[in-house]
């Protein structure tokens, strides 16, 4: 009799060690049980990474209610409604993030992003350039502004930032090959050949069979207009074409 008692008395106890062990474990699976805007931004992530956008974005919206005033919240929201493909909601968190939180660098960054996707060269090179006023040689930002320039056309000022990539990444190889269009656009042939030579080089060392050819087919062209008078370079830039 005694035997049986003890016997019920470990089960009850071994019961109700299990159950509390299912009651630490269990984890939220929706927004309206998360009291933490912490806890909501990571199970937004969750459902972005399952593709359930929407869920991601009424969490975030529950986080909201809690913190209205949270930048980071406002920059998650970005992310995803740009994965989304939701480009105006996109921009619209980003700013809401900036306006909240101005040294945000990442919501700058996403914005920048988003610009430049609108073909709105001009803003997104003002939010980079704000993003290089705090996070300083950076040479992946510093090509991001070399692009913008370039698109903007200004050579100038897309040769100094392809430069200042290179002096903090020697061996960045995009930015050498970028360079030989600019300098070819500059007519300084022999910086454009220096380049080549560069690209040559480390595309040889990574055998990066791509920019090889890119750099042999740019030294062909190059080593034709060299030869050209300024006469038929005349005639070959301008209309009537020979």
């Amino acid at each position: 009799m005694i035997k049986k008692y003890k016997f019920k008395i470990l089960l009850y106890l071994f019961l109700v060690a299990c159950g509390n062990a299912e009651e630490q474990v269990r984890v939220p699976s929706s927004a309206s049980e998360i009291k933490d805007p912490v806890d909501l931004i990571k199970l937004a992530d969750s459902k972005k990474t399952a593709g359930a956008y929407d869920e991601a974005i009424d969490a975030l919206d529950k986080a909201l209610q809690l913190d209205p005033l949270s930048s980071q919240v406002f920059y998650q929201k970005g992310l995803i409604y740009e994965e989304w493909d939701k480009r105006e909601e996109a921009l619209e968190a980003y700013k809401e993030a900036i306006e909240i939180n101005p040294d945000h660098n990442d919501a700058r960054l996403g914005l920048a992003s988003l610009y430049d996707k609108s073909v709105l060269n001009e803003l997104a090179l003002e939010q980079y350039l704000k993003v290089a006023e705090t996070i300083k040689n950076d040479p992946e930002l510093y090509f991001k502004i070399a692009l913008e320039y370039w698109y903007l056309q200004d050579i100038l000022k897309t040769a100094e930032y392809y430069n200042r990539v290179i002096e903090l990444n020697k061996d960045h190889l995009q930015a050498h090959l970028n360079l030989v269009s600019v300098y070819e656009r500059m007519k300084d042939w022999e910086k454009a050949l220096l380049e080549i030579k560069i690209v040559k080089q480390l595309s040889s060392a990574t055998q990066d069979q791509q920019a090889m050819k890119i750099a042999e087919n740019k030294l062909k062209f190059i080593e034709g207009r060299m030869n050209l008078t300024k006469g038929d370079m005349k005639r070959k830039s301008e209309p009537p074409f020979d």
